[in-house]
């Protein structure tokens, strides 16, 4: 799996984020993907059994800078060696481990549902393609929602059969979140590409914190893998946090 870290001098925040995810995940590989020009020394002292990857410095800009980088099939040809890849940024909760169950359960692409109001004729909009004016509209649902897996093999093959579609969503200049549209919108467009879940299914890998039926610690074992949208703020809601 890999946490995307955009400025090595973390947040109290951040650092209680990452350390609960690698306490959480302690049985899987770890990679930091980092920036090829960040300062690690703290980071490489702190982390010595991590192993860091780089890529150029300008993916790390933002956010919005590292979600181009998401929608470029060079990407996960440098994670080929594995099957999946568990993209884990921290701005989400993995509430207890269900990794391998979820490796295992023949989905391409696992992310925490958004809610997305496209009106009667939802399924004839998704082929013929959304306008503008509409993914820019459900653009800001994708905000934190910064926990998926997919099958490596299956996204780069996507990627490369899509390639005038990644490159548009790439460098739209009003998208924050164009990998998550991308993902979200293209693959399955004309014909199956990604092996999806249920809305169902996908609320019990992950949901958004903003959710909060069923978040208690009472509760625990019948919650999903993991909640994201966690901030400052919100983290303290969460019953089980500590």
């Amino acid at each position: 799996m890999i946490i995307p870290i955009f400025n090595p001098v973390l947040t109290s925040f951040e650092q209680k984020i990452l350390d609960h995810c690698l306490l959480a995940l302690h049985k899987y590989a770890f990679i930091f993907v980092v920036s090829e020009k960040a300062q690690l020394a703290g980071l490489k002292e702190r982390y010595q059994h991590v192993d860091f990857i780089s890529f150029n410095e300008k993916y790390f800009e933002s956010r919005r800078s590292f979600a181009n980088l998401l929608l470029m099939e060079g990407f996960y040809e440098r994670f080929s060696w594995s099957e999946f890849l568990l993209v884990h940024e921290l701005n989400s909760w993995i509430v207890k481990d269900e990794l391998h169950y979820w490796c295992k359960q023949g989905y391409d692409f696992l992310k925490a549902d958004v809610e997305i109001e496209l009106g009667l004729f939802a399924n004839l909009a998704r082929f013929r393609g959304l306008s503008e004016e509409q993914k820019k509209s459900i653009d800001s649902n994708f905000d934190g929602n910064g926990l998926f897996l997919c099958q490596i093999e299956r996204f780069v093959k996507t990627l490369k059969s899509k390639k005038k579609e990644a490159y548009a969503y790439r460098h739209h200049p009003d998208f924050k979140n164009p990998d998550s549209l991308f993902w979200e919108l293209e693959p399955n467009r004309f014909v199956p590409g990604l092996r999806r879940p249920t809305k169902i299914v996908q609320k019990r890998f992950s949901k958004n914190i903003n959710d909060q039926s069923l978040i208690t610690s009472a509760n625990r074992e019948a919650l999903s893998f993991g909640l994201t949208g966690i901030n400052e703020e919100n983290i303290q809601n969460l019953p089980f946090f500590g």
